[in-house]
């Protein structure tokens, strides 16, 4: 017995070391080049471009983050775009997802099934596809250049992938809870308010972190529907940095892009606990 377990838990703490190992080289990928940027807006200009190339900051300096929100009053526009499109997408989103979600994934009704087929067929469709007929609807509709004409189509874009994470979380709640809540004379929409809702929370975090990060980051749809710098948001605005210095301040740049990022950072780590749970309820079992 013991001489078969010793190479049993030898294989199992190798293969355990091996796999965290190469977990952790892919975070490391991944993580690089936002360490990178973190480093270099700490870094001052002579730091920047010396020889050789220093990873770590010798002296941290906060010159660049001074610059970028007292000096380029445009930034805060830009902020304040991404910040008001973002929440109000986000909460249009989490509410018809989980009102529909609700719909998909306890009643049955006459053509459910069709129905999410379509939320499927859509989730297949590349967001470019779109681009063009919105830009011509919104411009019949003089929404053109106005944060309305990105929050419907952001909510409208990411509402597909929403409705298919809630379906699955309202299904694998127990029926008996809502029947239940029935019987003492809740309507329908009281159920899934008092009773269905709160217990969808880790559902409702993971959708939350999705359509956060894809209407915060989203370039394509800003780019093409917003004409004027007051109207764009931060992906966009980022990429005027170069004409307000006349060339690329990397230092500059870098603290932008930390600043950018901050905001979708504060809300993984917040509701991280909640993704993969989400994600488990909502995907696997839907």
């Amino acid at each position: 017995m013991t001489t078969k377990r010793g190479p049993a838990r030898l294989f199992k703490w190798t293969s355990r070391i091996v796999l965290y190992g190469a977990a952790a080289l892919v975070s490391l990928a991944f993580l690089a080049p936002f360490i990178w940027v973190l480093f270099v807006s700490f870094k001052s200009n002579a730091e920047i471009f010396q020889v050789p190339i220093t990873i770590f900051p010798h002296h941290i300096v906060l010159d660049q983050y001074d610059h970028v929100m007292r000096q380029m009053s445009e930034f805060a526009i830009y902020f304040l775009n991404s910040t008001i499109v973002s929440v109000v997408s986000l909460g249009a989103v989490l509410l018809l997802s989980s009102l529909a979600g609700y719909a998909f994934g306890t009643m049955a009704f006459r053509g459910n099934k069709f129905m999410l087929g379509l939320v499927l067929v859509v989730l297949t469709i590349p967001y470019a596809v779109y681009l063009i007929p919105v830009f011509i609807l919104e411009n019949h509709l003089n929404l053109v250049d106005t944060r309305l004409g990105l929050i419907l189509p952001y909510t409208a874009l990411n509402l597909p992938l929403a409705i298919f994470i809630m379906r699955g979380t309202f299904r694998n709640i127990p029926h008996e809870l809502e029947d239940a809540a029935q019987i003492d004379g809740a309507s329908r929409l009281g159920t899934w308010y008092r009773v269905m809702l709160p217990i969808a929370a880790p559902g409702v975090a993971a959708t939350g972190i999705f359509t956060y990060v894809m209407v915060w980051s989203e370039f394509m749809f800003s780019r093409a529907l917003m004409l004027s710098k007051n109207a764009y948001t931060l992906p966009v605005g980022i990429t005027f940095l170069q004409s307000e210095a006349q060339s690329w301040n990397f230092g500059i740049l870098a603290a932008a892009i930390v600043l950018t990022l901050l905001p979708v950072l504060i809300v993984f780590l917040l509701l991280q606990r909640f993704l993969v749970k989400g994600i488990m309820e909502g995907a696997l079992k839907g």
